[in-house]
C-alpha cells in the first residue's frame, strides 16, 4: 500500500520553513487554518474510515473562517470585471469568498488523478506568483517555501527514489494546496495591487476550467456534480494512448502558458474586462469542441 501522507509532509515542511525563514503574518494564519482540512482529510485516507463529502466541505469552510476571523481578508471587490466599473461586494464578499475557496479546493482535488499532476501544477502557479512579485521588488518567502516543500514531495511521488519509497498526496493534500493557492490569490488581489482579482482565473486555469467543464457535463448527463467519471482531461489523454509522462508534460505546458498570461496581464496592466472575456472565450471554445458532451450511461 502506498501511504497517503503527501499533504502532511508538505504541511510539516511549510511550518518549519515559515518559522526558520520568516513570512508575512498572514501566511502563518494560512498555515494554521489548514488544520481542519488536514484532520478530516487524513481520517478519510485511513483504509477503514470513509468521511462523507459533506464533512470534508465543512472542514474547508471552517478553514476559510479561521482566516477571515483572524485577518479580515476576503473578497471585497471583483475589480472592473465587465468594463462598467469596479464591482464592490462589501460584507457580501464573505460568503462569496468561502464559496470560491471551497470550489477551488475541490477543483484541485478533482485534478489529482495521476502522479505528479497536482503538485506540479501548484509549483507552476506559485512560481508564476514568485516571478511576478520579484518583478515588483516584493520578497515572497512563503511562495519559495511552498515550492521547495512540494518539489521534495514530487521526488517521492514520481518515484525518483524507487517505487518502495513512493507516496501519494491524498485528498487532504490536494484540497490543502487548493486552499493555500486560493487564499494567496485573494490576499494578493485584495490587500495589495500586485494582481487583479480576475487574473486569478488564469493562475488556476487548469483545475478551474477542468472543473467547470466537468460540472457542465455531469449536469447535462443528469448526474450529480460529485459523481466520479473518467472524463477529466488527464483521463481523456490517457484513453487516447498518451503515456503518463507525456500527459504530465501537456498539463504543465497548459498551466505554464496560462500562468504566463496571468503574469503578463498584471505586469503590463491589461484591462481587467479583457482578461475576463478572454477566459470566457476559451471556455466557450472548449464547450463548442465538445468537452461538455453528455456521458452515456
Amino acid at each position: 500500500s502506498i501511504p497517503l501522507i503527501g499533504g502532511i509532509i508538505i504541511y510539516i515542511s511549510i511550518i518549519y520553513g515559515t518559522f526558520v525563514f520568516g513570512v508575512d503574518p498572514f501566511y502563518r494564519i494560512i498555515t494554521i487554518s489548514l488544520i481542519p482540512i488536514l484532520i478530516i482529510g487524513t481520517l478519510d485516507g485511513i483504509e477503514y474510515i470513509r468521511t462523507p463529502i459533506s464533512l470534508r466541505v465543512i472542514s474547508q469552510i471552517l478553514s476559510s473562517w479561521i482566516i477571515i476571523i483572524f485577518t479580515d481578508v476576503y473578497l471585497k471587490d471583483l475589480g472592473d470585471l465587465f468594463g462598467l466599473g469596479i464591482i464592490s461586494l462589501n460584507q457580501l464578499g464573505i460568503p462569496i469568498t468561502i464559496f470560491c475557496v471551497v470550489g477551488v479546493c475541490n477543483a484541485f482535488n478533482m485534478l489529482d488523478g495521476m502522479d505528479g499532476i497536482m503538485g506540479s501544477v501548484t509549483v507552476v502557479i506559485i512560481t508564476s506568483l514568485l516571478i511576478l512579485l520579484y518583478l515588483n521588488n516584493v520578497v515572497y518567502n512563503f511562495g519559495l517555501i511552498l515550492i521547495l516543500s512540494i518539489l521534495i514531495f514530487l521526488a517521492f511521488n514520481l518515484s525518483f527514489f524507487g517505487d518502495k519509497q513512493k507516496i501519494f498526496l491524498g485528498d487532504h493534500g490536494s484540497t490543502g494546496l487548493g486552499h493555500i493557492v486560493a487564499w494567496n490569490l485573494i490576499y494578493l488581489s485584495q490587500e495589495t495591487n500586485l494582481i487583479t482579482p480576475v487574473s486569478s482565473l488564469w493562475f488556476i486555469f487548469l483545475p478551474l476550467t477542468d472543473t467547470i467543464l466537468t460540472i457542465i457535463r455531469r449536469v447535462r448527463s443528469s448526474k450529480s456534480i460529485f459523481h466520479p467519471d473518467r472524463k477529466h482531461l488527464h483521463y481523456f489523454l490517457s484513453d487516447l494512448g498518451f503515456s503518463n509522462k507525456l500527459i504530465l508534460i501537456i498539463m504543465l505546458l497548459i498551466s505554464f502558458l496560462a500562468a504566463c498570461f496571468a503574469v503578463g496581464s498584471n505586469y503590463w496592466q491589461l484591462k481587467e474586462y479583457f482578461v475576463f472575456y478572454s477566459y470566457l472565450t476559451v471556455v466557450v471554445f472548449l464547450i463548442i469542441l465538445g468537452f461538455t458532451k453528455p456521458v452515456k450511461s
